[in-house]
């Protein structure tokens, strides 16, 4: 039921907000773009030109980015409603902020992201952040940070390009502050690289895998939102379905050679979404995470902060894909 209440709220308070602060009338024609100025403590500062539904979208988006804090200090954004036919219809866009469940830790995100509008597959963006703020989660407050299973941490990021087709958005951004759980795995100054999907709201992100992509194009494993709102806006295309893009599994060749004959076969065996590792003290423990590739993401760097807590150190790490005992 709480669920369901912070889930009816996200839905109810943009439409009220849109219709009082921004002054959207309740049976506003859809065709009607509204000019609204989006401001985010980033530095954005926007007037765009969108139709009543998209507002709506939006001021969830916003209260969102507000409700759920991420990043140190957290990106705060505000809409405000701007004169008749001020805003520009041009703009691509990915705003929003939430909070998901990656392995067992609780993750808070906030985006704000735009970009001129265009088809180019990597442009670059006019400005924005990706924020993340994992929650501590420990066996008990009195050991903390010792016996805690989620270090906690804060990222924050600057977009460096965008590419919105229809509701999906991706976008790659260079790491500008890490702490806790994060900055083992996102060093400052590495890359990280996100999809935003609206309708439904997913996200999803990951670093360096080391696969041939194109900068905005890195393909990350997306998760639901627990809690919060996503709005993408493609100015060529507004309410446009995108498609999501499918991440890349990898695939291993062998070759066997007899006296008689030559064969070669590819094997696609998956890969474990279990991780399992090991401190050097001699504790064992194994995570699971939602896809393979999240796994293999980001598998090591739990080993260090869970190993860490304890004051050791990682001895060994490995998905799996028999389950965590």
């Amino acid at each position: 039921m709480k669920r369901f209440l912070r889930h009816t709220m996200f839905c109810l308070v943009p439409a009220t907000l849109a219709a009082l602060v921004l002054g959207v009338p309740p049976a506003a024609a859809q065709l009607t773009l509204q000019s609204v100025g989006l401001s985010c403590s980033d530095g954005t500062a926007l007037n765009l030109a969108v139709s009543p539904t998209e507002v709506i979208d939006l001021s969830g988006a916003v209260l969102a980015v507000n409700s759920l804090p991420a990043g140190t200090p957290p990106l705060t954004c505000s809409l405000s409603q701007d004169p008749s036919g001020s805003g520009n219809p041009h703009f691509d866009y990915a705003v929003g902020g939430g909070q998901v469940q990656k392995g067992l830790c609780t993750t808070n995100f906030a985006l704000s992201a735009h970009v001129e509008d265009t088809d180019a597959t990597s442009p670059p963006t006019s400005g924005g952040t990706f924020n993340l703020t994992e929650q501590q989660a420990c066996l008990s407050p009195s050991c903390a940070p010792f016996c805690c299973f989620c270090g906690g941490g804060h990222l924050v990021a600057k977009p460096d390009c965008l590419h919105v087709e229809g509701d999906v958005a991706q976008l790659n951004a260079t790491v500008t502050h890490s702490d806790g759980s994060f900055s083992s795995l996102f060093p400052v100054g590495s890359e990280i690289y996100v999809e935003a999907e609206d309708n439904p709201d997913m996200i999803g992100w990951n670093g360096d895998t080391g696969l041939p992509t194109e900068p905005c194009n890195a393909c990350p494993a997306t998760m639901p939102l627990l809690h919060g709102n996503v709005s993408v806006h493609d100015a060529d295309c507004p309410g446009c379905a995108g498609t999501p893009c499918t991440p890349t599994t990898t695939t291993t060749s062998t070759s066997t050679t007899t006296t008689t004959s030559t064969s070669t076969t590819t094997s696609t065996a998956p890969m474990g979404t279990n991780c399992s590792f090991q401190c050097a003290s001699g504790v064992l423990d194994c995570i699971p995470f939602p896809t393979a590739l999240e796994c293999a993401t980001d598998c090591a760097a739990r080993c260090d902060v869970n190993c860490g807590s304890m004051r050791s150190t990682c001895a060994t790490s490995a998905c799996i894909t028999a389950g965590c005992g």
